[in-house]
């Protein structure tokens, strides 16, 4: 059973140099830059209000990776806890900015609804609205 080579073992990856261990890992920093950029993004989309579903999608986004990205920070596994902190917390304005606006964007829209409804019902009966005297 020999392979090609004529070599009877497969072939083996070779070993470090003496006093030098196996190659570090390289921080894995992605998700806390991420989290940062989402939640800077969403909270300038949430101060318009018409944006909210953008601001509060970004900002929920943003917090989901920002956690993990400090979790992994406080693993040894990144190197970036406090860009992953900034970004948890920019996330978090740029979601509460999207609730906000959510209520803003729906309080305007549902009090539009009900004026235009008074100016219908109104409308609707002109002898209410018309007072002729003597008749």
């Amino acid at each position: 059973m020999s392979h090609a080579s004529g070599n009877p073992y497969p072939q083996q990856p070779p070993y470090p140099a003496h006093g030098q261990g196996p190659a570090a890992q390289q921080p894995r920093n992605g998700l806390g830059i991420t989290a940062l950029i989402l939640g800077l993004v969403g909270a300038l989309c949430g101060l318009i209000p018409f944006l909210f579903w953008l601001g509060g999608t970004l900002g929920l986004i943003g917090l989901i990776l920002g956690l993990v990205g400090r979790s992994r920070a406080k693993k040894g596994l990144a190197t970036n806890g406090k860009t992953a902190l900034s970004g948890v917390l920019l996330s978090l304005l740029a979601f509460g900015l999207g609730i906000y606006g959510m209520v803003v964007v729906f309080t305007a829209v549902d009090d539009a609804v009900n004026e235009m409804d008074k100016e219908l019902n109104g409308a609707a009966h002109p002898a209410a609205v018309l007072h002729l005297p003597g008749r």
